[in-house]
């Protein structure tokens, strides 16, 4: 037997190991600058993400979530504000008892994972065309008698169509079939409009209700399109004055269109083409509402004198939809309010939820190029 030499193997020769961490950091940081490049290239995003992967994924992922009557994305939204205290309790107990490095690194995995998802499977649409080059327009600049024009023809629309509209006990708008009835016939319109615009065409995953639609009410919040499931979510507690527009608002979101005001515009888009009253009538006076208030703020006397002529059934379902939101405004709506506009911010939507008030700018657009 040959004695060897004895050799020192210590935690010198350990070899250092890149935390698992830092490899999801990077594929986020690479996915970011990867969507400020696509940004730049609206014409190719559109054809190689929107109107084709990104597309079949949204609509195959909205079908089997289909399935179940109630809304995944609700349960996984819901769980994560549940879960929150305990994961805020686990990270104090790490710091006292050692770990917590560890446990931020698992922290910050899914956080990245979640953010890269979003992205490939909706965020990108952001930096999509916008919808009037899908639908062939131009968007200018606007004159107060454009506007003043633009408010007219929408009152004249909305007293017409609230001829057709089902009442109540009150004499307000109602829909005897209930939202079940709304997401029933929400596709009619963009079966239509699909035919033409490819965007908006495609089989998807009817709207939901969501379950916690009451408590929701409370922060102002009408619908949640959840890209991780591919659901359009509606909140169905509200009146039924905005329901019908509300859904086909969430249902533009399932079909990548990204920005609020291009999906609220959409909303009025397919509900013009919609062979129902009820889903005609709703999204024009969500119009109707975007443009009053811009002529409100250009300029009040003409807005007064555009109100006068708002039919004795438009001015009860106004003001029976305004009273219905006054009893749940509060801390929690203003609270909720932030968190939307900082969400729409980090999607580089610059004026948060002033955005929403560039629906006008469409319908301007879109009645002047139809004119």
């Amino acid at each position: 037997m040959f004695l060897k030499e004895p050799r020192y193997e210590g935690k010198d020769n350990k070899k250092f190991k890149v935390p698992i961490s830092i490899y999801f950091v990077l594929f986020a940081i690479i996915v970011f600058f990867l969507g400020l490049g696509l940004e730049k290239n609206p014409d190719f995003l559109e054809k190689f993400y929107s109107l084709s992967i990104n597309k079949l994924t949204i609509q195959g992922l909205s079908r089997l979530t289909g399935v179940f009557p109630f809304s995944l994305g609700e349960i996984i939204y819901v769980s994560h504000w549940i879960f929150l205290p305990l994961i805020i309790m686990i990270l104090i107990w790490k710091i006292f008892r050692g770990g917590v490095f560890k446990f931020l690194g698992k922290i910050l995995i899914y956080i990245c994972t979640v953010y890269i998802l979003f992205m490939f499977l909706w965020g990108f649409n952001y930096s999509r065309i916008s919808v009037s080059e899908m639908i062939g327009f131009d968007v200018s600049m606007y004159s107060k008698t454009e506007l003043y024009n633009l408010n007219i023809d929408l009152v004249e629309k909305a007293n017409h169509l609230r001829t057709f509209i089902e009442e109540d006990q009150d004499n307000v708008m109602t829909i005897s079939g209930g939202y079940k009835d709304v997401f029933a016939r929400a596709n009619k319109g963009y079966d239509v409009v699909g035919k033409d615009i490819k965007a908006l065409s495609g089989k998807y995953g009817r709207p939901k209700s969501i379950a916690l639609s009451k408590p929701m009410l409370y922060t102002m919040i009408t619908g949640m399109y959840f890209p991780f499931t591919g659901e359009a979510n509606v909140n169905t507690a509200t009146t039924k004055l905005l329901l019908p527009a509300t859904t086909l608002h969430e249902m533009a979101h399932q079909r990548g269109i990204a920005p609020e005001d291009e999906a609220n515009f959409v909303a009025y888009l397919i509900s013009i083409n919609h062979p129902d009253y009820d889903f005609q009538y709703s999204a024009t006076v969500l119009a109707l509402i975007h443009s009053m208030n811009a002529l409100t703020k250009e300029d009040n006397a003409l807005a007064q004198q555009a109100k006068k002529l708002y039919s004795e059934g438009l001015r009860r379902d106004l003001r029976n939809d305004s009273e219905f939101w006054k009893q749940y405004e509060g801390k929690t709506s203003e609270i909720a309010e932030k968190v939307n506009d900082t969400y729409l911010k980090s999607n580089r939507q610059e004026d948060g939820v002033k955005s929403y008030g560039k629906m006008v700018d469409l319908l301007l657009a879109y009645n002047k190029a139809n004119n």
